[in-house]
């Protein structure tokens, strides 16, 4: 008797085992890496603003996906040739495009130059020296690629650049006086220089400075997208998860996720976002 009975318990963890594993074998693993601050950041509530939107809309669309962190590069790779079946968040190209199935449009991030100048309103006014004023010192972390037009003034010595290996570090300058320019999505310039004012070991005591957008031609914004692999598995997903972004932003629940990333923002900072959105056909007009 007790042999049928260890058989039969035997059975039942078996039986487990196997359902376990193929619910484990259905979720979808869906990709990200911790290191996109203030977008997707472990400092950031639910891991950052587009963390959110890409897991309420999953949650909407009733899929439950496997959360993995894999770098970049990795994910990239893995989701290209079908061992991941997602990945967030990827800017737009189209040899991106040619490689993955890429979701809607979730955000838009557009790098632009940012002044402490209020007068200063069109790039053009740097292509002469501005009267009363030393040359302009602009910040761009180190790798980062500027807008043609940028270039341009830096080749012709009208501003002088400054690359740190870090955005913290230009808004660190910024917050110093030290620098009038930056060149970043205007989110992660704020971001960082909330973080300087708020530093506890910031002696300089400065009020924070006001940030005013320069619009540069080239510069163009960079929708963000979920990517998805070229499978049966990768289409079907993108489907459901496409379905629950635009019932994230159909029930209004979209706005209410960007506005509780927002509040800290000044009134003028959160409305130049949200205008960013609406140009770019991800909210619709109010």
């Amino acid at each position: 008797m007790l042999r049928i009975v260890s058989f039969w318990i035997l059975i039942s963890f078996a039986c487990q085992n196997v359902m376990a594993q193929s619910v484990e074998s259905t979720a979808p693993k869906v990709a990200t890496f911790l290191d996109f601050p203030p977008y997707i950041s472990d400092e950031e509530p639910d891991d950052g603003v587009l963390s959110a939107i890409v897991k309420e809309s999953f949650a909407l669309a009733g899929v439950e996906p496997e959360y993995t962190l894999v770098n970049w590069r990795r994910s990239y790779r893995a989701v290209g040739i079908g061992e991941i079946d997602a990945s967030f968040s990827w800017a737009y190209s189209p040899e991106r495009a040619a490689m993955v199935l890429l979701s809607e449009p979730i955000f838009s991030i557009s790098n632009q130059l940012l002044s402490t100048y209020p007068d200063l309103t069109d790039w053009r006014q740097l292509t002469e020296p501005m009267e009363g004023a030393e040359k302009p010192i602009l910040c761009v972390p180190v790798g980062w690629k500027v807008a043609v037009e940028v270039q341009q003034l830096i080749d012709k010595d009208l501003i002088t650049q400054v690359s740190p290996s870090h955005p913290r570090f230009c808004m660190e300058l910024v917050h110093a006086g030290r620098t009038n320019i930056v060149y970043m999505p205007r989110m992660t310039a704020i971001h960082f220089l909330e973080k300087v004012q708020n530093d506890e070991n910031d002696t300089h005591k400065h009020e924070m400075p006001e940030l005013y957008g320069i619009e540069v031609p080239s510069g163009v914004a960079n929708t963000q997208h979920v990517i998805f692999s070229k499978t049966e598995k990768g289409a079907a997903l993108r489907q459901k998860f496409d379905a629950g972004f635009r019932q994230l932003v159909s029930s209004g629940r979209y706005r209410s996720i960007l506005q509780r990333f927002l509040n800290d923002y000044p009134p003028s900072e959160q409305d130049a976002i949200y205008q960013e959105q609406i140009k770019a056909g991800i909210l619709p007009a109010e």
